[in-house]
């Protein structure tokens, strides 16, 4: 049941964290934003999915429509089922093996976005997909690197004891935090690196020929995967006092809006790369440097953890 009530909440607040993008982008671009629909634009989600849930579906003309439906249900129910991870002292669910669980299911969500691409028989989309598989399996290696290095500080693959860890993971790993925030960007598609939808010849990448009902429901997993990179990375890095009842919700959710709007404030002030650029940065500076750095993190803190168990 309390899975239920984390999944509902979580469409609710992804279709809010959207209208807050627009508006966050309007402040950094000098302009209002959506302000027309209720007090200063705050009804805005409500119109937006009240217009987009009852369009009419429409299938192109060639396009695989069993694929053309299951390609987003797939996205969105990967991007969902992602929050039976969440760290709830309420949670039914005590899974040890957490982290793995999330390498795994963010891995299998590359094939839905594989079927949204082919599905719609279109050269723009299956271009925008191409690039969006290639960028998050190379990112996918990287991410699993920058994973591991504050994991042994914990000793466990749980994001509960993650979570109640007594201690600041950033201050052992503040470079591995800089490396991790390049790697959710890219991995989530987002600015700098949205080379998805970013050039004249992709139009609006993989998405291009979905439309109300598709369109919807892939920009709510496309958000959702940003809102659990957040929460992930305050649990690595910023979990002192969060075993706490009422302080550690409090910074919980804290951790959650900071980095979910740091994402926002990105979009609007750096200039998007090339994509040859980012995937020799991955491949040529990102993955090795993170490759060295988790070797020294085994060095310094497995025999530490050892020692202490």
């Amino acid at each position: 049941m309390s899975m239920m009530v984390v999944s509902m909440l979580m469409l609710v607040s992804v279709a809010f964290y959207i209208v807050t993008e627009r508006k966050g982008l309007g402040m950094l671009q000098l302009r209002q934003g959506p302000n027309k629909v209720g007090f200063k634009g705050l009804v805005q989600p409500v119109a937006d999915g009240v217009k987009l849930f009852t369009k009419e579906m429409i299938f192109p003309f060639s396009a695989i429509k069993p694929l053309y439906i299951l390609g987003p249900l797939v996205c969105f129910i990967c991007a969902y089922a992602l929050w039976v991870l969440f760290p709830s002292s309420y949670s039914p669910l005590y899974l040890s093996l957490g982290f793995l669980l999330f390498l795994c299911i963010s891995s299998f969500s590359v094939y839905g976005v594989f079927m949204v691409g082919w599905s719609c028989d279109s050269r723009y989309g299956f271009l925008g997909a191409m690039r969006a598989i290639a960028q998050s399996i190379s990112y996918e290696v990287f991410l699993s690197t920058c994973l591991f290095c504050p994991l042994l500080l914990v000793g466990s693959f749980s994001l509960s004891e993650c979570r109640s860890m007594s201690f600041l993971s950033i201050f052992l790993g503040q470079e591995v935090l800089l490396l991790w925030i390049i790697c959710i960007l890219a991995e989530t598609n987002r600015a700098p690196f949205d080379f998805v939808e970013g050039e004249s010849e992709l139009v609006a990448g993989y998405m291009v020929e979905f439309g109300g009902v598709g369109f919807a429901i892939l920009a709510l997993a496309e958000y959702s995967n940003m809102t659990f990179m957040s929460m992930v990375t305050g649990i690595l890095f910023f979990s002192f006092l969060m075993d706490n009842y009422f302080l550690g919700s409090f910074l919980f959710s804290m951790y959650m809006i900071f980095f979910s709007y740091f994402m926002v404030w990105v979009r609007g002030v750096l200039p998007r790369f090339r994509y040859d650029l980012l995937m020799s940065l991955c491949w040529k500076v990102l993955l090795p440097l993170s490759i060295c750095l988790l070797s020294l993190f085994m060095g310094l803190f497995v025999d530490f953890n050892l020692l202490f168990m």
